[in-house]
């Protein structure tokens, strides 16, 4: 049965997401993938530890107004 319901989502959601266009942006980034140099480039640019710190200072400032909006919440309700 659980298989079956499964199964069933399975479909629905390849349903779905077979409606959405492609990517426009997937040409631009199999190219850059076949460069040969990206490897330097990305060793004077440390792109992936962009990202990391990007998240991380995201993270930051979502868990800040979360919590001012809570804080606000909480003064309002006492």
């Amino acid at each position: 049965m659980l298989a079956f319901m499964k199964e069933i989502l399975d479909k629905f959601l390849q349903l779905v997401l077979s409606l959405f266009p492609l990517s426009p942006f997937k040409p631009v980034i199999d190219e850059l993938g076949s460069l040969p140099f990206l490897g330097y480039i990305n060793w004077f640019l440390p792109i992936g530890d962009f990202i990391a710190m990007g998240t991380l200072w995201l993270t930051a400032i979502a868990a800040y107004y979360a919590w001012s909006i809570i804080a606000r919440w909480v003064k309002i309700l006492s």
